[in-house]
């Protein structure tokens, strides 16, 4: 009998190359799976170290808040602060009001956002900052001196404000959507957001922190 030659027939190359196919494939495929985990639990890190950095800088800013001036609705709020964070400090007239809002982009995401404002300088001929806009209820007009996104890629962002009322010779407190100027500023303040994975614990602020 002949013995066979030396080497691989065509059947076992096929079959080899399919097994190494198969390997590679599931090698991929955890891979894909590891990389997909790690970036989930990068992305949840990220959102909590956005959320308590946002936290910690609305309750320092709020508990220093003045009395005049808040100006609050479910979408933002603002007022004048004594403990302003960052590089621009409040003097002592105020000229720095702060911010927050509830913004919402074209493509439909939701971000808190903080805005420092000034009030904008008169240029000539009447013409106004590309800036600056009108504070509502106020006949002054203010810039934008700063922006930041405190907290990305939110899927709701609401404020919440708890105030007494009288009802049947008895105070009951009660949340509100909105706070006009000329009201006294809210006894409590409440930030309610949700993310992709689920709505957040309601973030409370008293006026002394």
């Amino acid at each position: 009998m002949n013995r066979r030659a030396a080497g691989f027939t065509l059947i076992e190359l096929l079959v080899a190359i399919t097994l190494a196919s198969l390997v590679a494939l599931l090698g991929a495929l955890v891979l894909r799976t590891a990389i997909d985990f790690h970036e989930r639990a990068t992305r949840h890190i990220r959102e909590r170290e956005d959320l308590r950095a946002a936290d910690r800088l609305l309750l320092h800013e709020w508990s220093g808040r003045r009395a005049q001036g808040v100006l609050a609705s479910a979408n933002e709020i603002e007022f004048q602060t004594d403990r302003l964070a960052g590089p621009y400090a409040a003097g002592e007239a105020g000229e720095v009001r702060v911010r927050y809002l509830c913004s919402r982009s074209d493509d439909g995401q939701v971000a808190l956002e903080r805005l420092l404002l000034a009030r904008a300088e008169a240029q000539p001929g009447g013409a106004r900052d590309s800036r600056s806009e009108r504070v509502s209820g106020k006949n002054e007009t203010w810039r934008v001196l700063h922006s930041e996104i405190l907290v990305p890629q939110l899927l709701a962002c609401r404020f919440a404000y708890l105030e007494p009322r009288e009802e049947r010779d008895a105070r009951i407190a009660q949340w509100r959507a909105e706070i006009a100027e000329a009201e006294p500023p809210p006894r409590l303040l409440r930030l309610t957001l949700a993310t992709a994975r689920g709505d957040i614990a309601p973030l409370v602020y008293g006026a002394d922190g």
